[in-house]
């Protein structure tokens, strides 16, 4: 529903059903309920005394900010997002989902090679998911991540640094409508 009305808005007030965006959707967020019940059953362990390994988060957070100029802050909508400069190379949301943007031909590319899903809530968009179950998929979501950093960097290189003070321009920002 979420999606139709951002869809509607788009469209000029007309709602479009797409059956198979919002069924990509739903099996987006039916994996990252999943984890975030294995997530909180993992934290009521560690509350226990238990130990346990780096969380999911925190693995890709340490290599991201290894990278040279890489930077994070608390984004929008919740999670984790970091930077390059002002251009956003992704963002986290738990350990459990990983969003990053890119221009509509890498995302093709991305998702129809496996590596990604359409974005869970704008999926007609550059933006990108990245459903993290487990500590297997790290290294895939490290691997956008770098993606994205190499594309960022090239850019800024190419502008002298000029791109770097302003954000992505060819790939939308994920907005909500307020009701």
């Amino acid at each position: 529903m979420c999606a139709d009305i951002i869809r509607a808005d788009m469209m000029g007030g007309q709602v479009m059903r797409r059956p198979q965006s919002l069924l990509t959707a739903l099996r987006v967020w039916l994996i990252v309920a999943r984890c975030a019940f294995l997530q909180n059953t993992v934290d009521r362990l560690r509350a226990k005394g238990a130990t346990m390994t780096m969380r999911i988060s925190e693995q890709i957070r340490d290599e991201v900010l290894s990278w040279p100029d890489a930077t994070e802050a608390p984004h929008r909508f919740g999670g984790t997002e970091f930077r390059l400069g002002k251009r956003e190379l992704g963002h986290l949301h738990g350990d459990h989902l990983a969003d990053l943007p890119f221009p509509v031909r890498v995302r093709e590319e991305l998702v129809h090679d496996g590596r990604a899903m359409p974005h869970h809530i704008l999926p007609d968009s550059g933006w990108v998911s990245y459903p993290i179950r487990d500590a297997a998929a790290v290294p895939g979501a490290m691997a956008l991540f770098r993606l994205a950093y190499d594309r960022a960097v090239a850019a800024r290189d190419r502008t002298g640094g000029a791109k770097d003070d302003a954000p992505t321009s060819d790939v939308p920002r994920p907005t909500l409508m307020k009701a």
